[in-house]
């Protein structure tokens, strides 16, 4: 099953517009079509976003939900891993450190400076519709693969869309 770390960022959203493709990502953990991995430090750091008054005022999805689906329905990492400067924002080492040290296949951001890395060792680094895609991928087989996706789109996929190892391997494998 796919591990997958979530930042703040994109919760953040997700509270406040409750978008179409937060919602999706959120519905499809609740199904339990991928794990989420979180630490301390990610953990602490939603719960103190979700705190301001600002956050609460504005939010259209119920935080106190969020807040106990990721305390009681992630994975937990130990917090061990600590990555200094791998980011250009410094406070989003802790989701890079937690992705690593829980071996995620993908994090989820919709930040910027996280986004234009792409790929962190063995971890993509994904906006919400690209996991979503990535996502659909992971769970087709080969011939599936064929039948849903002309090869010129799987070009495309695999021109912007950082795939883990696996799929990777198998879309590679379809187009060639």
């Amino acid at each position: 099953m796919l591990r997958v770390v979530i930042d703040t960022c994109s919760l953040v959203s997700y509270v406040l517009t409750r978008g179409d493709l937060m919602r999706r990502v959120i519905a499809a953990w609740r199904a339990e079509q991928f794990v989420v991995l979180s630490s301390a430090e990610t953990r602490a750091e939603l719960a103190a976003v979700l705190a301001r008054p600002k956050i609460k005022r504005l939010a259209v999805a119920p935080l106190d939900d969020l807040v106990k689906g990721i305390e009681f329905f992630t994975m937990r990492v130990r917090g061990e891993l600590n990555l200094l400067g791998v980011c250009r924002d410094p406070k989003d080492d802790k989701f890079l450190a937690c992705a690593v040290e829980g071996d995620a296949q993908h994090l989820i951001s919709s930040d910027r400076d996280l986004l234009e890395m792409k790929r962190y060792q063995d971890v993509t680094i994904l906006n919400p519709g690209q996991f979503l895609l990535a996502l659909e991928l992971y769970s087709l087989e080969a011939e599936e693969i064929t039948r849903r996706f002309d090869r010129d789109t799987l070009i495309g996929i695999l021109e912007t869309v950082p795939l883990d190892p696996t799929t990777l391997a198998i879309v590679s494998s379809v187009i060639e």
